[in-house]
């Protein structure tokens, strides 16, 4: 009977580990939260600084990678190389209007 038990809880430890190593490496969506924090670093801010975050690779000569955050906002981080600074850091409405969140003030952005 103890065994059994034993079988079971050791079961169930496996199981949890699998499942959270799982939901671990699932890609999170950039936040507009998450984006402020990052554009606290201004000009230190780099294409590893994004690694965590879902992108749809859109250059066509260049590298240009866009971040989704919601249906009104999206991320373009351009550049020649991905082992260079990027050339840009847009935030990007819908309408087509743009700051480089470097140097720019996202929520005066927002609220424009």
């Amino acid at each position: 009977m103890r065994s059994k038990r034993n079988l079971i809880m050791l079961l169930l430890f496996a199981l949890t580990i699998i499942l959270s190593a799982c939901n671990h490496n699932k890609p999170a969506v950039l936040s507009m939260n998450e984006l402020r924090d990052l554009a606290q670093r201004g000009e230190e801010l780099t294409w590893e600084d994004f690694d965590a975050y879902p992108f749809e690779d859109v250059g066509s000569g260049l590298y240009i990678r866009k971040y989704e955050i919601n249906d009104d906002y999206h991320v373009l981080v351009g550049g020649g190389s991905v082992d260079a600074a990027p050339l840009y850091i847009n935030l990007v409405k819908r309408n087509g209007e743009k700051i480089d969140i470097r140097y720019d003030d996202i929520d005066h952005f927002i609220l424009n």
